[in-house]
């Protein structure tokens, strides 16, 4: 995607209806129509959704009536919610009379059948990665409208609405583009020009006085590619910017963080061969995502180079690891979520890659060899011992066993002596967006984003414990029932903690 903004790219919708020439100031008549039809995408804990339609009418009203209205929106039929004069992006209008409207319907989630969700995003089993669906149907039938007395009704419209599409959550990200360098490939040992793409939020208010902190956020698996939108909806990114969260953070008299995201062309565990790796070894971004990272902060002035916090999911919490592991005295503190960086080690072939076999059990169906050598070694533990971490884990995942990944990677910088390092540990993952919904036990990261992470393991505990017998999950008191405590300072929340680390 180039640098800004993304485009909106317009179509006049034809219904089969004769034009007329009109303006604001001709008398409302039979020849009223629906002239377009926008899609406003949302950014949820289970991915986007499209809450509203913004309809275009060819000349102004004053009221709409609801009573036969039917809407569909990807093949599934929607409730509505309520309908309003709006202007073009959605927003309520004051004014009493206008040529937009906007259309609002309750979101649902299906976890067992995602065509029900009417999700302007389709997993690309391929490639395992998250990509705009090609087409968007959206279907109005039944809208009543009336202006000065006079009705029209039953206005139809059918349309595709894929690029006509706005998202206010991620259009917050405004600053946007990419970073390029050439690079040794890892597996090959040849070099190889990368390309990264980025979308940064920084709050105007922040752009005076004090530096402020900034947090780096790595996706997951499913979010790659070449479109930051993914990286930002896929995930429920785009509540790093809301106020329940900025609010956390503080510098000086002001409040607020800025947010970085860096989207890799493939997985950020892509060793060389352009596959998902196991999570036992190098990744061909590393060079190239730090050099993105100090040109950011270089050309920002206001941030702050000791507040500079890294975060991520499954795949980027593998890549938030192997980041503090190649530069530990960059990064103020990490967070990663349902890490995928390996305690131990995997087979490989001759030339470097993975040995793969047959899995019923993965998602792809295959699934690396792993070995009882460790991975994560002592010197490993040695290099992020004194590194503030907090890590997040759920007992249910199924795509990123914890027994294998962040459970024993987290005994062992215990068992080290480290200091200041926390782990909140879940039964399985509860949403708040959708009540009573629970997910995936992989998405852990749906608590960060929620602000709802307080709870820690008690690490007295985990030391004490056998193997990994100390560790107790626990949704009641979210994540665990200990609390952070460093120096003479407790932490109910893992952003209040985030903020107070500096290098």
């Amino acid at each position: 995607m180039k640098k800004g903004r993304k485009m909106l790219f317009w179509s006049t919708v034809g219904l089969g209806l004769t034009f007329m020439a009109t303006s604001s100031t001709l008398a409302f008549d039979s020849s009223n129509r629906i002239d377009d039809v926008k899609i406003v995408i949302k950014g949820y804990e289970f991915g986007p959704a499209v809450p509203k339609l913004v309809v275009k009418l060819n000349q102004k009203i004053s009221k709409v009536s609801t009573k036969d209205l039917k809407v569909e929106t990807a093949g599934v039929k929607r409730q509505i919610k309520k309908v309003y004069l709006s202007d073009k992006n959605g927003q309520k209008s004051t004014k009493k009379e206008g040529d937009y409207l906007t259309i609002q319907m309750p979101v649902t989630y299906n976890v067992d059948d995602s065509s029900k969700n009417a999700s302007p995003f389709v997993y690309n089993t391929d490639v395992f990665q998250n990509q705009w669906v090609k087409t968007y149907p959206v279907s109005i039938k039944g809208l009543t409208v009336s202006y000065k007395g006079k009705s029209t009704n039953n206005l139809t419209s059918k349309s595709d609405a894929i690029n006509k599409r706005v998202s206010p959550d991620s259009e917050v990200f405004t600053n946007r583009g990419s970073f390029s360098g050439n690079y040794t490939n890892p597996l090959t040992k040849k070099n190889e020009k990368v390309d990264l793409q980025y979308a940064a939020y920084e709050p105007k208010k922040l752009q005076s006085g004090n530096k402020n902190p900034l947090i780096i956020w790595l996706h997951g698996q499913g979010e790659g590619g070449t479109d930051p939108d993914i990286t930002l909806l896929g995930n429920k990114v785009t509540a790093l910017t809301k106020e329940d969260i900025q609010n956390h953070f503080k510098s000086g008299n002001q409040k607020g963080t800025y947010v970085l995201t860096v989207q890799a062309p493939t997985y950020w565990m892509d060793e060389g061969d352009g596959s998902n790796g196991q999570g036992a070894g190098t990744s061909r971004y590393t060079e190239v995502l730090m050099d993105a990272i100090k040109k950011y902060v270089a050309n920002n002035k206001d941030v702050d180079p000791n507040r500079i916090y890294l975060a991520g999911c499954s795949n980027g919490g593998y890549m938030t690891i192997n980041m503090a592991l190649h530069y530990p005295n960059y990064f103020a503190a990490l967070v990663p979520q349902a890490t995928a960086y390996s305690y131990y080690q995997y087979e490989r072939n001759n030339d470097g890659t993975y040995k793969i076999i047959e899995d019923k059990n993965s998602i792809s169906g295959k699934s690396g060899i792993r070995t009882n050598k460790i991975w994560f070694d002592s010197q490993k533990v040695k290099t992020l011992k004194n590194i503030p971490i907090w890590f997040i884990h759920s007992a249910a995942d199924k795509v990123v066993n914890p027994k294998t990944y962040s459970l024993p990677i987290y005994k062992s910088l215990l068992d080290s002596g480290a200091k200041n390092k926390w782990f909140s540990y879940y039964d399985n993952v509860q949403g708040k967006d959708l009540k009573d919904t629970t997910y995936n036990g992989h998405w852990s990261w749906v608590y960060f984003f929620n602000n709802q992470v307080s709870g820690v393991q008690d690490v007295k505990t985990i030391k004490k414990s056998s193997k990994l017998s100390g560790f107790k999950p626990s949704n009641k008191s979210k994540g665990g029932a200990a609390t952070a405590k460093e120096g003479k300072k407790s932490y109910n929340n893992v952003f209040d903690w985030l903020n107070d680390q500096k290098k």
